[in-house]
């Protein structure tokens, strides 16, 4: 029985190219053309090095009760942002992306 759970422990839960698959959900929904591919690739980028960057720096000041909290309205306020400058500076990707950007 134990040979069975290391092998899923190492085949499911801890397989890194799994997990890097999983990321690249958001991406591989909207790659009809290439425009969109890498207009939600460049948004997706965007998103996570401000969002670490922001939340590495306010590790220290939010209090632990309410990390999780914090760290997804700092997500949600990027992503916002992504949308609102897609919508008004390259208004066809936008489109294009539809309901992937909410």
């Amino acid at each position: 029985m134990r040979i069975v759970q290391e092998f899923t422990k190492g085949f499911w839960k801890e397989l890194p190219p799994f997990k890097l698959v999983l990321g690249l959900c958001p991406t591989l929904g909207v790659t009809t053309t290439c425009y969109a591919g890498i207009g939600m690739g460049l948004a997706t980028t965007f998103v996570l090095v401000c969002s670490n960057i922001l939340v590495s720096s306010l590790r220290s000041v939010i209090p632990s009760k309410v990390r999780i909290a914090a760290y997804v309205v700092i997500i949600a306020s990027f992503v916002v942002m992504v949308e609102m400058a897609t919508q008004a500076w390259v208004f066809p990707l936008y489109k294009g992306l539809g309901v992937f950007i909410p």
